[in-house]
């Protein structure tokens, strides 16, 4: 087989199998070994959907949406159903870019944390898994007139664009052999699902049992009586034809249409287009309400960068473990909106002059050492005639993890206690909380409250020497 499905936990909904069995046999069409990972937890994060391919790895969010969505990195999205009416999209969590973030860090800090037990020395220093694919998916497609602000941290498609992107899409910095595909949803504990070869013999019949559906021009000849003293060879030769198969059914016509197409790589790939798209629409409309929020997934709004870090320095925020320093870099950047005392969210590095940025507000470094926890910032001011202030205070910026934990930043400690840059200018200053973080907690969460540019969250993974 070219696919392997492994799971956390069986799907409990038979629909929810179906899905997986027949995306497992649209990708078992390719050449080449495909893992899907489905129903697992990770970090605290329960993921649905990991499809791990030998170049690339894509994390997935599914969010079926019957009218336009509207958007953005930070804070809630909509949907607007044809009478105009707007309704929040998952009420209480995370926003779908928020919620894919999350997912990110927790398998890569894992892959990371990991990377040793199942790579080679040269290869554990050469594969980047800071690379995997981040993607929300909207189903059954993004709908024209919507609007969805997002950034290059995470891509946006809808389900119709899905299955070429995940055929296509690689990463330069992701080169994984058969073995070693495998060991991460062992060391995932997750289990090969037994079942897989009857439920494909299940759902869609194997390519070569699937028969030819008879011209309608050529009605079946009525059978005839054949004497029993007949040579063997006439008997044959007047045989009666066989009634007309039924009308197929839709799996059928999928898997009927796949044998004439894939002799070659680019029937092979239609096929996995086609079997993809039905598939993830049948699992998005009969997949389970998503469970309340768990005691580590607060529902605030979550951002982690809007584009290129301020001053071009790496802004994917994950280093190895034996560091207690994060150098990620996040930047925020956003510019006045159409409303007084509004702004709204824009890249740090698009070219585009009505697209950038007015000021940038960059948590550049995070120090766990020494019992102490010391947070670097940078405030880059774009405006021609106006001067932006950032208390870096308590009241001003709050700080906790992912457990709950609150972290009170000194005051006195501050250097400046107030950040004031001036038009076209930059400045930065550090803020210390005097205690140590909590070594359970996977990530920090900090939160600018008002100023210079109303509320902006940053999640930091903890990094601590080993």
């Amino acid at each position: 087989m070219a696919v392997q499905v492994w799971i956390g936990e069986k799907p409990e909904h038979s629909n929810e199998r179906r899905a997986i069995v027949a995306l497992a046999n649209g990708l078992e069409r390719l050449d080449g070994l495909y893992l899907i990972l489905a129903n697992f937890s990770v970090g605290g994060r329960n993921i649905d959907l990991v499809i791990i391919k030998q170049d690339a790895i894509f994390i997935i969010e599914l969010k079926h949406c019957d009218g336009k969505i509207f958007g953005d990195v930070n804070g809630p999205w909509f949907v607007e159903g044809a009478n105009g009416e707007r309704k929040r999209l998952n009420p209480g969590r995370k926003n779908p870019y928020n919620q894919v973030i999350s997912y990110y860090y927790s398998l890569i800090n894992f892959l990371n944390d990991h990377r040793g037990d199942f790579l080679s020395p040269q290869k554990a220093s050469s594969v980047d898994f800071r690379t995997c694919r981040r993607v929300v998916v909207i189903a059954p497609t993004i709908q024209e007139g919507s609007k969805v602000e997002t950034d290059w941290k995470v891509e946006l498609k809808g389900l119709d664009e899905l299955p070429t992107y995940l055929v296509t899409e690689r990463s330069s910095e992701i080169d994984l052999s058969d073995e070693e595909m495998q060991a991460i949803p062992q060391l995932l504990h997750l289990t090969r699902w037994s079942e897989i070869n009857a439920l494909l013999a299940g759902v869609l019949p194997r390519l070569e049992e699937v028969r030819d559906e008879p011209p309608p021009s050529q009605p079946a000849a009525q059978p005839t009586q054949q004497p029993a003293q007949q040579p063997a060879a006439q008997a044959e030769a007047q045989a009666p034809a066989a009634p007309p198969a039924p009308p197929p059914g839709l799996w059928e016509r999928i898997s009927q249409g796949a044998r004439l197409a894939t002799a070659t790589w680019t029937g092979r790939a239609t096929v996995v287009l086609s079997v993809l798209v039905l598939v993830l629409v049948f699992a998005l409309l009969n997949r389970p309400a998503p469970p309340p929020p768990i005691a580590d997934q607060p529902a605030v709004s979550v951002l982690v960068s809007t584009s290129e870090a301020a001053g071009g320095a790496d802004a994917r925020g994950i280093l190895p473990s034996e560091s207690c320093v994060w150098s990620g870099f996040q930047a925020v950047g956003r510019r006045p909106g159409a409303e007084p005392d509004t702004w709204e969210n824009v890249g740090v590095g698009g070219s585009a002059p009505a697209l950038a940025p007015a000021v940038v507000v960059t948590l550049e470094e995070v120090s766990f050492c020494e019992g102490n926890i010391t947070l670097s910032w940078s405030v880059r001011n774009n405006m021609d005639d106006a001067t932006v202030v950032m208390p870096l205070t308590a009241e001003n910026v709050s700080v906790r993890d992912s457990l709950g934990n609150e972290y009170a930043i000194s005051d006195e400690r501050s250097r400046p206690a107030e950040l004031e840059v001036g038009p076209r200018s930059r400045a930065q200053g550090s803020m210390v909380i005097e205690r140590p973080v909590n070594q359970s907690a996977p990530t920090l969460v900090v939160q600018l409250r008002r100023l210079p540019f109303g509320e902006a969250t940053w999640l930091v993974p903890i990094t601590l020497a080993k």
